[in-house]
């Protein structure tokens, strides 16, 4: 914003950042519908996209076999399925001027298969395997398609187990 681009973001609350060159959208981007609606917004608004960060995440951290279906679900939903929903719509838009970029968030989760993160763990390695796939996918529309592995930036949440070794490796 401050260099003077046009800043589009989404999540399920409203934001309270105002700014002359911001827009947010309020949706669930879990849901194939509105998800369309956002982007065909923003085709007719700005007639462009040129980067897309998906960053929305659910976590997960329980063993298994206490784990019901409808969190398996869910998680997949946000994090695996709803940056798949984004970047198709969104590749549709660079396409037309043969330049984008895409950065899918990941987790160390994925490396350090830790106890407990069975669901979100497989759910980011999906998305990491969509994102190389992906990435050859739509090379030839100027797209790039990267993934950012986030490593552990404090002690709460899912590393709070994790032991002094393993978080050594990170």
């Amino acid at each position: 914003l401050e260099k003077g681009y046009q800043v589009i973001g989404c999540s399920r609350q409203d934001s309270g950042m105002s700014h002359t060159h911001y827009r947010h959208f309020s949706i669930d981007v879990r849901d194939e519908e509105r998800v369309k609606q956002m982007f065909l917004e923003i085709s007719k608004t700005y007639g462009r996209l040129s980067v897309l960060i998906n960053n929305a995440g659910m976590q997960s951290i329980n063993h298994s076999l206490l784990t019901d279906y409808k969190t398996v679900h869910d998680v997949f939903a946000t994090n695996m399925f709803a940056p798949f929903l984004i970047s198709r719509e969104a590749v549709k838009l660079m396409k037309k001027h043969n330049y984008g970029r895409i950065v899918n968030m990941s987790s160390i989760a994925v490396p350090l298969c830790s106890a407990g993160s069975s669901i979100y763990s497989a759910s980011k390695a999906a998305l990491e395997q969509f994102s190389r796939v992906f990435a050859k996918e739509v090379a030839s529309y100027g797209v790039r398609v990267n993934v950012l592995g986030m490593s552990i930036v404090n002690e709460s949440g899912m590393i709070k187990n994790i032991s002094d070794a393993a978080k050594k490796q990170t």
